[in-house]
């Protein structure tokens, strides 16, 4: 029986069987989302604030009188970020585009505390990934990474987005699932007028100087999409599902049993399975041409009479960029005296990825008599990357031999895609005191389908003189492993809130409530296939990979070629997930001095991952043992008071949760997209519960310039962490744990001043400003010894947590607004990546010191010239573990150049 008729039923049986144990019973407790201030400043009536979720935003709004493009944006965010009732930072699309950022990512680590990893994931206040949280419209959409359970951030094109919402205290209307902080990535909405825009652009890196690498890849490959050619072949799979197995034996077994002529047979069915099997692997030197980039978006709005009001915006934009990369890797054990020696040492590594992402989104909307809004938004992304890496060096095996040596050359190809459909209301009804309802529902699918990844090695062996004498495939039954991997990831989404405004005496009231659920399964199948080389002379193995696996070669009975079946157990797997949420909350303004924010949030949680054998379909182990099951309240609390008029002071304190992903509580070994380190997952994990408390002094002057102050505290029980085990041939293996306690604490600056304020500056500078943040934190968790993994430091720093995060810019906005420039500055202290075992230290990460500066031309109305230069400091990514490179990858200065034409 094919595994994929076995496995989609079975996950389907597992979610509805979750979802109808998750009945849970949340007596009414139904609440809203936090109302973008954008939005308020544009609808509020300064006799209705409160019902509006504003209660004293329209007049702090318009008082901001300031010219420039850049500063303007900043004040305005400003503005919406002093409105919110919790801790949060707001960036707007002209902000993004100004600074030059091309994707998400690269966005939010201009905003205090926060730090970006392997352009995909965000650091908030020093806590990895799994502390933070992504919505999208305000609905939690499923990852196209399997081992991440957020979104990876550089899908997200900047040219969709509206605004991005970063909260880092929780409120009740906002999944309990926060760390360090949500982020919430707002696209675009009906346009005010019409719009038509066209951007071109292409971009150059220092890196492509160097010769690339590439092989015959598909016809599609420009499109970001495979053509077949990767993929496994149908043949290939009616075997798996006739034979269960693609070695001699079983075959004949199911041939009728093992006799010489079934033997015999089921040898010949083996080669024909090698020739249905694309060998077309060779890797060549590849000269790099310039990266492009284009885009397009159209909306409109139409007023039909006084009342109702339509309107449309669509954007598509396409990006292909290669990156070319000069990188090492080298994995240690320790001896007497706490020195290292490696074990793995590959200190000449070249690699070349070829980038393809295509994205599209279309909204439509419907207003009535400004009471009424119903939009939808449909959203593509793709992002496809094919990587090619050659690596010259040494193992355990070939360490200590001076004249051999390996290299390792390997291909990987992954499309990740993300599909969301989402309808969204919001309704005020005056006949029932203002009443207000907001609803959405989201239907997302992700997918990460990778074909034909493949690893192969050869052995180079040397004069004394080290030059090559000869450079032979490695003689072994696993001389080459090629692999198809496939995963979807269904998700939908909903949500009920409703508002009701209330005015007592001195008090301005708004009760809240609200109700979410969550329906998530996922399917996981890989295949993992080696080919066996011990049947080729050493001058055949002395060719090219294509013309050692060739037709003629594998046809040769006298070759002895097999190709088997190796994909481990439980590498296919189901999981669902199932969520019930309910929550109450008052916002309270009392004299317009003080503001509160309070209420409580209860979730019912589900989550189950079920490795399958690989053979059959069939669940591996006892269901019951899989499990993960978190019930709780989560209460929050946040104040404002409004002393002065131009200063608030804010308080927070709220409980959260951690929950671990399915493929970290999944017994199965995986790749770790970022490190290249082998991953397995840990079936006992339990999620770890937060206690976060915040205070943040704010100060906003009408020029636009503004000063904050803040200070935080978490306290995490069961943190969960990244611990390095023992795996094989010396090669680095992680896992994850629970530690005991944790906490992170630390204060955070922000700053945006304008040089016209000061005296002592001329008058030649008065068009310059400058803005930034600094947050300065500190860490510190307790683990215990586990039996499989000797931890070094039972009290450490929390992984993925840097002391000091410095963020700055300096702004220039010509007096014609004519030009603009912005000089960007970002670094992260050093982090740790893993922690070290058996008397190793714990390998960190090191600071990145990035330098970028966009510069902006406006020829004309509607025209805008753009030159980006990125890492002018020309850093590289390092990971050292006690002073010795574990990982280092050099990369590069690149430059862009854009033209956008609006019309």
């Amino acid at each position: 029986m094919k595994k994929s008729m076995v496995m989609k039923p079975l996950a389907t049986a597992v979610l509805f069987a979750l979802s109808a144990s998750m009945i849970t019973a949340i007596a009414d407790t139904e609440t809203p989302e936090v109302t973008e201030a954008a939005e308020v400043a544009e609808a509020a009536e300064a006799d209705d604030i409160i019902g509006n979720q504003n209660l004293q935003g329209t007049a702090r709004i318009e008082r901001i009188q300031v010219s420039g493009r850049l500063l303007s944006s900043a004040a305005l965010t400003a503005a919406e970020r002093r409105d919110n009732a919790q801790v949060a930072d707001f960036l707007d699309a002209e902000m993004i585009s100004r600074i030059g950022d091309s994707d998400v990512g690269a966005a939010l680590r201009r905003i205090t505390g926060l730090t970006l990893v392997d352009n995909k994931f965000i650091y908030v206040r020093g806590l990895g990934e799994r502390y933070s949280s992504t919505l999208l419209n305000g609905a939690m959409v499923p990852s196209p990474d399997p081992t991440r359970n957020v979104v990876p951030l550089d899908m997200f094109p900047t040219g969709i987005l509206e605004r991005l919402v970063v909260q880092k205290s929780l409120s009740p209307d906002q999944p309990a699932t926060f760390g360090g902080g949500g982020v919430d990535i707002r696209t675009l909405s009906i346009p005010r007028e019409r719009v038509f825009e066209v951007s071109v652009g292409t971009g150059y890196s220092t890196m492509h100087d160097e010769d690339g690498l590439s092989y015959a890849g598909g016809g599609d490959d420009w499109r970001g999409r495979d053509d077949g050619t990767r993929s496994m072949s149908s043949t290939l799979q009616d075997a798996l599902d006739t034979y269960g197995s693609l070695e001699p034996i079983p075959i004949a077994q199911a041939l009728g049993g093992v006799t010489p002529t079934n033997l015999a047979r089921a040898e010949e069915i083996n080669r024909g399975l090698g020739l249905a099997l694309n060998r077309n692997y060779d890797i060549t030197a590849d000269s790099s041409k310039p990266d492009m980039d284009a885009s397009v978006t159209f909306g409109d709005r139409l007023e039909l009479t006084d009342k109702w009001v339509v309107g449309m915006v669509a954007s598509a934009s396409y990006d292909r960029s290669r990156s070319n990369s000069n990188e090492q890797e080298r994995y240690y054990s320790i001896t007497s005296g706490n020195e290292l020696t490696p074990l793995v040492q590959y200190d000449d590594i070249q690699a070349t990825s070829d980038n393809v992402q295509v994205s599209g989104i279309l909204n439509f909307g419907v207003e009535y008599d400004g009471n009424h809004r119903l939009q939808t938004t449909s959203l593509y992304l793709l992002d496809t990357q094919d990587e090619v890496k050659i690596k010259t060096g040494d193992t355990i095996e070939t360490i200590n031999e001076l004249n051999r040596e390996n290299v390792d050359y390997s291909i990987k190809y992954e499309e990740r895609s993300l599909v969301s459909n989402q309808i969204r209301g919001e309704h005020r009804f005056e006949f029932l005191a203002d009443l207000g309802v907001k609803w959405q529902y989201t239907d997302s699918k992700a997918r990460r389908y990778a074909p034909g990844q493949v690893d192969y090695r050869y052995i180079r062996n040397m004069d004394s003189d080290g030059n090559q004498t000869a450079l032979t495939m490695r003689r072994s039954d696993n001389a080459a492993l090629i692999q198809f991997g496939d995963m979807r990831d269904n998700m939908e989404y909903g949500t009920t809130d409703f508002k009701l405004p209330l005015s007592l005496a001195k008090w301005e009231l708004e009760l809240q409530s609200g109700y979410a659920w969550q329906q998530r399964q996922r399917t996981a199948e890989n295949d993992r296939f080696k080919l066996d080389s011990r049947g080729f002379s050493n001058e055949e193995l002395q060719q090219s990979f294509s013309e050692i696996f060739s037709d003629a070669n594998i046809s040769d009975a006298g070759n002895r070629f097999r190709i088997s079946d190796v994909t481990a157990q439980a590498d296919d797997y189901v999981a669902a997930q199932t969520l019930d949420a309910g929550y109450f909350a008052i916002d309270a303004l009392y004299d317009y001095t003080w503001r509160f924010n309070f209420g409580a949030r209860y979730e019912s949680f589900r989550q189950i991952s079920i490795p399958l054998d690989p053979s059959n379909g069939e669940v591996e182990g006892n269901v019951e043992d899989y499990p993960l099951v978190d019930k709780d309240w989560y209460p929050s609390l946040a104040a404002t008071w409004l002393f002065h008029p131009d200063m608030q002071l804010r308080f927070g304190i709220s409980e959260s949760v951690v929950r671990p992903d399915i493929r970290e509580v999944t017994p199965v070994l995986f790749i770790d997209p970022i490190t290249d380190f082998l991953v397995v997952g840990f079936k006992d994990l339990a999620p770890s519960k937060i206690t976060n408390l915040d205070t943040r002094w704010e100060w906003y002057l009408e020029s636009g310039s503004s000063l904050s102050v803040g200070a935080f505290y978490k306290d995490i029980d069961q943190p969960i962490e990244t611990v390095e085990i023992k795996g094989s041939d010396g090669n680095l293996q992680v896992s994850f744990r629970n530690a005991e306690k944790g906490n992170v604490y630390g204060v955070e600056f922000e700053f945006v001043r304008t040089f016209a304020e000061l005296d002592f500056i001329p008058s030649w500078a008065n068009d310059f400003f400058i803005a930034g943040n600094v947050t300065l934190s500190d860490s510190d968790i307790s683990i215990q010894r586990l039996g499989e993994s000797n931890i070094t430091n039972l009290s450490r720093r929390l992984s993925g947590h840097s002391r000091y995060v410095v963020n700055s810019q300096l702004g220039y906005d010509a007096p014609n607004e004519r030009h603009s420039a912005t000089l960007s500055y970002n670094v992260f202290g050093p982090r740790i990546s893993f922690a070290g075992v058996d008397g190793k230290d714990d390998a960190f990460e090191q600071p990145f010191h990035s330098l970028d500066l966009t510069y902006s031309y406006y020829p004309r109305e509607g025209l805008a010239l753009k030159l980006g230069l990125k890492n002018l400091l020309d850093e590289k990514t390092e990971i050292l573990q006690q002073g010795q490179i574990v990982q280092m990858r050099e990369r590069g200065t690149s430059a862009s150049l854009s033209a956008t034409l609006r019309f």
